[in-house]
C-alpha cells in the first residue's frame, strides 16, 4: 500500500509546495510507493486580515500558527465527546466573536468559513481513505483545514497513521502537541522531513524514528522525541512536482540549493528550520534540478526556495557561469543578501536572475546593527546600486515597529529618502535604452515569529499574552474555563513597540511614497501579472483573482 502525501489550502493560500516536491522525491528514491494530493478550494478564503492586512486600518497582533486554536480546539472536543455540531451553542458564540473582533470581521463570516471548510473536507475524504499511512504538510494558512482532514480520516479509518510536517510545525510545537494528545494525528516531524518520512512510510514505529514528537504517556503529557538528522542535501533527489499542478501556482515551480541561513536576524526564525547546520548543494546537482525541472514540469519561471543564494560569492559566480553556460529558456527569482558587486550583479542578470529579494529591512544604520542584520548600510545601498543597473528587479523588503517611536520615525525617513533619491535614478539597457529602476517596496509590519531571538526576548520580558476572551463579562462556563487553563502556556497574542495605529501610518507614508515615485514593475510581479490576465483570457478557473500584492498596488501608476 503507497503512502499519501496532502496538502489542502484555499484559493489565497498560494505558498509552492516545493517541501511535498522534496518528500515524494526522496520517498521515490528509496522505491516507496506515493500518491500526492494538493487539494485547494475556492469555496472559503482566510481572514482577510491575514492577507490584505491595511484594510480595516488596523493589524492583528496574533502569534503565527497559534490564533485558530481556541475555536479549533472546542470543535475537536465536541466531535471526540460525540456532540451534536452547534455553531449557535454559547461557547461557540464566544469564541466566534472573540476571533471576529481581533481579526475585524462578523462572527457570522467566522462560523460559514468553518461549515465551508468541514464541507469541503468531507467532500474530499473519500478520495483519501483508502490509504493506511498519511502525511500531511501545514503551514500558518492551512491548519484549520489540516487538523479536521486528520480527525474526519481518523473517523472513517481507525487504523490509519497520520503524521504532520512543515515550518509550522517546527515553529509552534507546543501548540500542536494539543491535538497529539487528543489523537487527531500520531506523530508531528520537527525540522526536515525526508528521512523521518522514510521510516514511517517502511513501517518503523513512530516512537522509534529521529525527528518525530509521538505520544509516551498521555496522562502525563509525556513525549517521545529524539532530534533528527541532517542529511547531506547533495544526497537528495530533484524535487518531485508530478501531481503539483503548477497552474495553480501561476506556473512557477521551486528548487533549491541550501537549507539553513547564516545570519540569526532578531525577527527571523529560518535559521533553526532545517536544523541548526547551514548546508549546500553542488552546483552540479543544482543544474540537473533546474534542467529536469524545466524538461519534466515545463514551468515559466522558477524561485529558490531558500533564504539568501549569495552567502558564498565565489559559489554564486560559478553558479551564475553554469546557468549562462545552459541557456536556461526562463527567469529566476531568489532571497539575495545585501552584498553583491556590479561585476556579479551583471552575471547574474546573465543567467537569469530576474528578482532579487532583500530584506533591507531599513536604512537606518544604528537600527541595522540593533537587529543583528548582518549588514551595514552601506551594503544595503551598493546592493540597489548594483542590482537596479543590473536591470534585475528588486524586492526592497522593510520592516515597520521592531521599535520605539523615535527609531521607528528615524527609520521611515531613512526609507522615504532611500525611495525617492532611486526614483530619479534610470538604467541603461543592452540596446542603449534609458529606463526606469524596477524596485519593489514591500514595508510590513514586524510580526512575532516563534522560534526567533525576539520571540524568546518577547517571552522573557513578558511581552506575549495567551489567550483569553477580550470580553470578560460573559457568564461563568466550565468549558471555557478549562479552554483557557489549556491555553495559558500557548503565546497568543504580542504586544508590539509602537502602536498599530503609527505602524499604519508609516507603511501608508511608504506605499505612497513608492506609487509617487514610479518605479517600473518586473521580475515574477510581473509574471504574475501577466499570467492571470492570461488566465482570465482564456476563461480559467481563476478568473475572478485579483492581481496580487505591491504589483496591484502600482498598477495604475506605471
Amino acid at each position: 500500500m503507497s503512502i499519501g502525501l496532502i496538502k489542502i489550502s484555499n484559493l489565497n493560500n498560494r505558498l509552492i509546495p516545493l517541501g511535498l516536491a522534496c518528500l515524494q522525491a526522496y520517498l521515490k528514491m528509496n522505491n516507496i510507493p506515493v500518491k500526492v494530493f494538493n487539494f485547494h478550494s475556492d469555496d472559503y478564503t482566510i481572514p482577510k486580515a491575514y492577507y490584505d492586512p491595511f484594510t480595516n486600518n488596523n493589524l492583528v497582533n496574533l502569534v503565527m500558527n497559534n490564533s485558530d486554536f481556541p475555536i479549533l480546539l472546542h470543535l475537536i472536543d465536541t466531535f471526540l465527546e460525540g456532540r451534536e455540531l452547534d455553531f449557535n451553542e454559547d461557547l461557540f458564540t464566544i469564541l466566534f466573536k472573540d476571533f471576529a473582533i481581533r481579526v475585524r470581521e462578523t462572527p457570522e463570516i467566522i462560523e460559514e468559513r468553518y461549515k465551508q471548510i468541514i464541507q469541503y473536507i468531507k467532500k474530499i475524504l473519500p478520495k483519501i481513505q483508502t490509504f493506511s499511512k498519511i502525511g500531511i504538510s501545514i503551514d500558518y494558512l492551512n491548519i484549520i483545514e489540516s487538523v479536521l482532514l486528520s480527525f474526519f480520516l481518523k473517523q472513517e479509518v481507525p487504523k490509519i497513521k497520520i503524521i504532520w510536517g512543515g515550518p509550522s510545525i517546527t515553529q509552534s510545537p507546543d501548540v500542536f502537541k494539543l491535538m497529539l494528545l487528543r489523537g487527531i494525528c500520531d506523530g508531528i516531524v520537527i525540522g526536515e522531513g525526508e528521512q523521518p518520512l522514510l521510516e514511517f512510510a517502511l513501517g518503523k514505529e513512530i516512537n522509534q524514528i529521529k525527528g518525530i514528537v509521538s505520544i509516551k504517556d498521555k496522562s502525563k503529557k509525556e513525549y517521545f522525541y529524539e532530534r533528527g538528522v541532517q542529511l547531506d542535501i547533495d544526497s537528495l533527489p530533484t524535487p518531485d512536482y508530478t501531481d503539483l499542478e503548477l497552474e495553480f501556482y501561476y506556473y512557477i515551480a521551486s528548487t533549491y540549493r541550501s537549507r539553513g541561513c547564516i545570519n540569526r536576524c532578531k525577527f527571523c526564525g529560518e535559521w533553526f528550520l532545517m536544523g541548526p547546520r547551514f548546508r549546500v548543494r553542488s552546483i552540479k546537482k543544482v543544474i540537473e534540478d533546474i534542467e529536469t525541472i524545466i524538461d519534466k514540469y515545463h514551468p515559466r519561471y522558477i524561485i529558490f526556495g531558500e533564504s539568501l543564494i549569495n552567502d558564498d560569492l565565489d559559489y554564486f559566480a560559478n553558479l551564475c557561469d553554469a546557468m549562462i553556460e545552459k541557456k536556461f529558456p526562463i527567469k529566476f527569482g531568489t532571497h539575495f543578501r545585501a552584498n553583491i558587486t556590479p561585476e556579479l550583479a551583471e552575471k547574474a542578470a546573465l543567467a537569469g536572475f530576474d528578482d532579487a529579494w532583500i530584506g533591507f529591512e531599513t536604512f537606518n544604520a544604528d537600527e541595522l546593527c540593533n537587529i543583528n542584520k548582518g549588514v551595514d548600510l552601506d551594503q544595503n545601498i551598493s546592493a540597489i546600486n548594483n542590482f537596479s543597473q543590473a536591470g534585475i528587479n528588486i524586492i526592497a523588503m522593510l520592516i515597520v515597529g521592531f521599535s520605539s517611536i523615535d527609531v521607528e520615525i528615524r527609520n521611515k525617513e531613512s526609507d522615504l529618502q532611500i525611495i525617492k533619491h532611486y526614483s530619479e535614478k534610470r538604467y541603461t539597457t543592452k540596446l542603449g535604452e534609458e529606463k526606469k529602476l524596477m524596485i519593489q517596496w514591500r514595508p510590513a509590519p514586524a510580526f512575532l515569529v516563534p522560534g526567533s531571538l525576539l520571540y524568546k526576548e518577547y517571552i522573557k520580558t513578558n511581552k506575549i499574552i495567551p489567550w483569553s476572551p477580550m470580553q470578560e463579562d460573559y457568564p461563568d462556563n466550565k468549558k471555557l474555563n478549562l479552554l483557557k487553563l489549556e491555553l495559558s502556556n500557548i503565546p497568543y497574542e504580542f504586544k508590539r513597540s509602537i502602536s498599530n495605529e503609527n505602524i499604519i501610518k508609516f507603511i501608508r507614508e511608504i506605499q505612497e511614497a513608492d506609487k509617487k515615485a514610479g518605479y517600473a514593475i518586473g521580475g515574477v510581479a510581473k509574471h504574475v501579472i501577466l499570467t492571470i490576465k492570461q488566465m482570465r483570457k482564456e476563461n480559467k478557473k481563476f478568473k475572478k483573482l485579483k492581481v496580487p500584492g505591491v504589483g496591484a498596488q502600482r498598477t495604475k501608476h506605471t
